[in-house]
């Protein structure tokens, strides 16, 4: 092999490996947790907006992590 032959296939190596790491990087995903307003332990996370009004979430935090919180729903049986 000549010396240029040996420059064009590092060459060829290198743009291939800059166009690997591209697709690469754009695999990952990149989302950030969404901001989360807050007290100590009960917090809004906003998501969109109904008009004039903020929509979102509320959530709880336990053991460090914001955690949705949900309703506990309870059935009273009604007397006759």
């Amino acid at each position: 092999m000549t010396f240029r032959s040996r420059c064009i296939v590092a060459l060829l190596w290198l743009v291939s490996l800059v166009v690997a790491g591209t697709v690469a990087a754009a695999q990952v995903r990149r989302e950030a947790p969404a901001a989360v307003i807050s007290g100590s332990d009960i917090g809004f996370r906003p998501e969109g907006w109904k008009g004039k009004a903020r929509t979102g979430t509320l959530v709880v935090r336990i053991n460090g992590e914001w955690v949705e919180a949900v309703d506990a729903v309870k059935t009273l049986r009604l007397k006759d």
